[in-house]
């Protein structure tokens, strides 16, 4: 007998989901429903697993597709057709822009930009070679559009990532890289002190809502 087909979502309040969502993707094993928290905005296409717990003010665009055992915290952004594997945990305040991979085994802290077209890979020899090892980000990096973040590579608190850097080796925090394979550079004053909170907090969409000051009532996560 084939698993049935029925809601296996809680979600809060205030939620504005699309049609042609599904919530609580049910798979074999599975033993908990899909849990968000309030003011979240789903968008079409988009498919969450089974088994994942989203905090409050997510936002995710369309067709995206978040598998099992996902972990994501308060006030996280997930742009439009971005694949999130299972087995991923996942900040607060963390904004991940389109197309962006993220595979098993992946940690992402608060207060984190991951740029457009980013892949993150999580088995140096597949296929060849049993396990996988998923890269580690601290608090507060931005990683900037179209990088190859190698695995079990740790990119340290705060650090600036360039674009289409190839990063093969674990990044000092505060630490300005770039280049392909990676180069670790002096952190320029303008960009120390890790990334803005009204950047990333505020639950804003150009084709949405327009402005949210609620961030400030709020503890800031560590960046």
């Amino acid at each position: 007998m084939g698993i049935p087909i029925q809601p296996f979502h809680e979600i809060g309040a205030h939620a504005q989901v699309d049609a042609d969502v599904i919530l609580g993707y049910r798979y074999p094993g599975d033993s908990q429903p899909t849990r968000i928290g309030d003011h979240a905005i789903i968008r079409s296409g988009s498919i969450i697993y089974a088994n994942t717990t989203i905090g409050h003010r997510f936002q995710c665009g369309h067709q995206v597709l978040i598998r099992a055992e996902v972990t994501i915290g308060n006030r996280c952004v997930v742009h439009h057709k971005c694949t999130l594997e299972g087995r991923l945990r996942i900040g607060d305040g963390v904004k991940i822009m389109a197309h962006v991979y993220l595979p098993s085994r992946t940690v992402i802290g608060n207060m984190v930009f991951i740029g457009p077209g980013t892949t993150f890979l999580n088995a140096k020899y597949p296929m060849r070679q049993d396990g996988v090892q998923g890269a580690t980000i601290e608090d507060g990096v931005t990683i900037g559009g179209g990088v190859t973040i190698c695995p079990g590579v740790t990119i340290g608190r705060g650090s600036f990532i360039g674009a289409g850097t190839l990063v093969n080796k674990d990044v000092p925090p505060d630490t300005l890289a770039y280049g392909v394979p990676v180069k670790f550079h002096p952190l320029p004053e303008s960009l120390a002190g890790g990334n803005l909170p009204e950047q990333l907090l505020p639950q804003t969409d150009l084709f949405g809502a327009q402005h949210d000051d609620s961030w400030k009532n709020e503890p800031l996560p560590p960046r």
